[in-house]
């Protein structure tokens, strides 16, 4: 596996470069209906919707209140899947649809923003043929594998990828030209859920395609001609997709993300610049994922000598820069069985403050990565999840970064005209805060204001609509 990860750092044709966290040089933010830019914060919710029989998590409305309540979440990435909407060819199942509805109305009562995700993980769980392969997501129907054979790999099971079997179906599905059929029917479950949540008060949007894999361009190695995939076929289903939801939905955020093998591991995308056909401005955001392949294989974190982070870094910021569309990670997370795991999460949610406008870590279970054990106790990762961060900003932001070993939380963010209502800042008082904190503000005395709601612990910033440039931070007392 070592081998292999040099490999890749080759074959991605990068060296590795210093830490450098800061933003895009124009960075965009999601907003609010009072032209808040957002900042968000939560869970996958949840990796048991992939093979529960309904299609729905195992969570309870008590679980999602737990997430804004304790922990100051405002997120979460919420798992529906192609085969719970369409199992049968042509036929969507509106029950489903109402399942999901439930459980966003409980999102919306502990005021937290939803994204639908359509999930996917080795394209399906039953080919055509109905041989078991093990995946999730896409319907058995579409699930076009010729016969080719399938294994599950010793090493880990990401590597089913390379499979015949699951190659072959994915370059079926990408080639529209040749099948439209499956991209067609795809498009059109984009639609339908679209056309029922396009109105529901906690659904920001729709993410598109979990984890999307390039099929043979890249079976056998992670390397190939990648531009020939981002900018030629994916980039067309994308929109694709993107106009069967605007069809029906001109206002909600449209989530799309990279292929998974390369970018996830901190290595370029060549998607480019994708429009949105709505009048206004875009509402498109960019949703990578980020995992260490490095700590994952060695059960150790050095921020030394791994360098994923820094080159995901990097690349998602050029990449920002030409897409001019939001950056926010749909999965991070790790196991507490790594050396030094506190450090690798705790840089990842800094590197992630200064980067992104958000993210959603996997994932919300009992057990494994998840912030609560199999009793639903709350286990460490939650002391490293659970920081200071501000929710909505009144204004242009140009830094946000909470140190989490001093625990200060500093905010810079501009005047922007025709944006209403405070800044609201989460600070977990209660955890992290135990004799208080005090609050700086750079405007001139007398010319900001601030109120703190102690149930929600968030507090709330007027600050001065002469100033231009406002600086915040967020101490602890005594």
């Amino acid at each position: 596996m070592q081998m292999l990860l040099r490999n890749l750092i080759g074959c991605a044709g990068l060296s590795v470069v210093a830490a450098c966290w800061a933003p895009p040089e124009d960075p965009r933010y999601l907003t609010d209906a009072q032209g808040r830019a957002l900042i968000l914060h939560g869970l996958n919710v949840s990796n048991t919707a992939k093979y529960d029989p309904d299609r729905v998590p195992w969570v309870a409305q008590d679980d999602i209140e737990r997430m804004s309540r304790d922990w100051g979440f405002n997120f979460a990435r919420y798992l529906v899947s192609w085969d719970g909407l369409e199992p049968t060819k042509g036929v969507i199942d509106e029950a489903y649809l109402d399942r999901i509805a439930t459980r966003l109305d409980w999102f919306a009562a502990a005021g937290i923003f939803v994204v639908i995700d359509m999930h996917q993980d080795l394209y399906g769980a039953v080919d055509s043929d109905g041989r078991s392969i093990g995946g999730n997501g896409h319907p058995a129907w579409s699930f076009q594998t010729d016969g080719l054979p399938f294994r599950w790999s010793p090493i880990t099971w990401a590597f089913g990828y390379l499979e015949p079997a699951v190659t072959h179906a994915f370059d079926e599905f990408w080639d529209h030209d040749g099948n439209p059929d499956l991209q067609d029917h795809y498009c059109a479950a984009w639609s339908a859920v679209a056309a029922r949540f396009r109105d529901h008060p906690t659904v920001l949007g729709y993410d598109l395609m979990n984890e999307p894999y390039a099929g043979s361009i890249l079976s056998g190695a992670m390397v190939g001609d990648v531009e020939r995939f981002d900018a030629g076929p994916y980039k067309a289903f994308l929109e694709r997709c993107i106009a069967a939801i605007r069809a029906v939905d001109a206002d909600g955020w449209i989530f799309y993300e990279p292929r998974a093998w390369g970018p996830n591991l901190g290595y370029p995308s060549r998607i480019g610049r994708i429009d949105d056909p709505r009048e206004g401005e875009d509402r498109l955001a960019y949703f990578p994922h980020y995992y260490s392949a490095w700590a994952e294989a060695t059960s150790s974190y050095n921020p030394d000598t791994d360098p994923s982070l820094d080159l995901w870094a990097e690349a998602r910021k050029l990449e920002i820069d030409e897409q001019r569309a939001p950056l926010l990670i749909g999965e991070w997370g790790g196991p507490t069985s790594i050396q030094n795991w506190q450090r690798y999460l705790g840089d990842v949610a800094r590197m992630a403050d200064r980067m992104t406008s958000g993210w959603a870590y996997w994932e919300y279970g009992l057990g494994g990565w998840s912030p609560i054990d199999e009793n639903g106790n709350e286990k460490d990762p939650v002391n490293v999840l659970v920081r200071a961060y501000p929710q909505r900003i009144a204004g242009r932001p140009r830094l946000v970064d909470y140190d989490a070993e001093t625990r200060v939380l500093r905010l810079v963010f501009d005047e922007k005209p025709g944006v209403a209502g405070p800044t609201e800042i989460y600070v977990p008082a209660r955890r992290h805060f135990p004799t208080g904190f005090d609050v700086w503000v750079s405007d001139p005395a007398g010319t900001w204001s601030s109120h703190w709601d102690a149930a929600r612990e968030v507090l709330s910033l007027w600050t001065d609509p002469a100033s231009p440039h406002h600086e915040v931070a967020i101490t602890p007392r005594g």
